[in-house]
């Protein structure tokens, strides 16, 4: 079914294809259009000094054209893309706040049209930052028409605005041509090796008679000589450069997947897990799932059904989920099942992609 009366203008959380990074934020922007595109016409937007668009399905991935990348000032768009920018009718910006974000709102208002905010960390030093610090209410994303959350979690940020907003959640497709494969023994941490996703306390707290994959991107070395320093003596091996087609073998294969994040100091400004990713990822591998009580990680699980939620530098009963899981494999597929069916019935994105589309709707 396809909406022709709105189009909609998707900004992913790293938009100069420059140097582009592509983590969560932007993971989650790329297929949260696709599936909307199969729903509405939809546009993913990226800025470069020269154009460029393609078609990935239903979805066109445009880039739009800025005269430099120096924002110091404003949005250097040009005259062209001004003028495009114009032909859409929602702009649903999943990064603020910048200085794109501040010129959207702004435009959006000059223009009569929508603008939906989706916060997935990060941000940077523009207007609204500026005006911020004068007036917490001067923020110009308060500007916003709509606000669509990751999660309950994310939502808490933003009590005590007035604008419609919806939880979207999200995070994976079920391939039914992908069979969940039986649990080989080993346990299963996917994500960045940074000191807040909780790598180092896992180690620690691993049996010597389990053996753990370590499957993510080293971004401070320092950090990464400190887990192999810890690994030794036990069954760990990093994988630092694997593929889509080797994560997901990773997960098959696994018999729980551990999401072990930690807690900020100050959880009123903790964003790191707004949205549990990975956590979606293996429970629609068919896999049971430990996580810690932080953040939105909590809004995913069943406790006892789907997986089990351990309390943050809690090593010794990290330890004995572990060991409940891997070494009880009737147990593992059982909780596998009731999480890929979780996944199913609440976190598709397709199922994303009609929330946002009610929510444009709403406005």
């Amino acid at each position: 079914m396809t909406d022709g009366n709105r189009r909609v203008l998707v900004v992913p959380a790293s938009y100069f294809t420059p140097d582009r990074t592509i983590g969560g934020g932007e993971r989650y922007a790329l297929e949260y259009a696709r599936a909307l595109a199969r729903l509405t016409p939809v546009t993913l937007a990226l800025f470069d000094t020269r154009t460029d668009q393609n078609q990935e399905g239903p979805l066109t991935v445009r880039t739009f054209s800025v005269r430099h990348f120096n924002q110091r000032r404003g949005f250097p768009l040009t005259r062209a893309t001004w003028k495009a920018l114009r032909g859409y009718d929602i702009f649903h910006v999943m990064v603020f706040p910048t200085p794109l974000a501040d010129f959207l709102l702004l435009a959006a208002r000059l223009w009569g049209k929508k603008v939906v905010l989706t916060d997935v960390g990060g941000g940077g030093a523009c207007w609204s930052t500026y005006l911020q610090k004068l007036n917490p209410r001067w923020n110009l994303a308060r500007l916003t028409h709509g606000l669509a959350h990751l999660s309950n979690y994310a939502a808490r940020f933003y009590a005590d605005w007035p604008q419609p907003q919806v939880s979207l959640y999200g995070g994976v497709d079920i391939d039914a041509k992908i069979p969940v494969m039986p649990p080989q023994g080993y346990a299963l941490f996917v994500g960045r090796l940074l000191p807040h996703k909780g790598v180092l306390p896992l180690i620690e707290a691993l049996p010597p008679d389990i053996p753990l994959r370590v499957v993510g991107r080293p971004y401070d070395p320092d950090y990464f000589q400190k887990l192999r320093q810890m690994a030794r003596g036990k069954k760990v091996e990093f994988f630092t450069h694997a593929n889509d087609q080797e994560l997901r073998e990773h997960y098959q294969g696994a018999s729980v997947v551990l999401q072990p994040s930690l807690p900020a100091s100050d959880s009123f400004t903790d964003k790191s897990e707004l949205l549990g990713l990975v956590t979606l990822e293996a429970m629609a591998h068919g896999k049971p799932v430990i996580v810690t009580g932080t953040a939105s990680l909590q809004e995913l699980v069943v406790e006892g059904q789907t997986g089990f939620i351990v309390p943050p530098h809690d090593s010794s009963v990290l330890r004995q989920r572990l060991e409940t899981l891997v070494h009880n494999v009737e147990l593992s597929v059982r909780m596998g099942a009731a999480a890929r069916d979780r996944v199913q019935q609440h976190f598709t994105w397709e199922q994303a992609a009609r929330r946002g589309k009610d929510l444009y709707a709403r406005l």
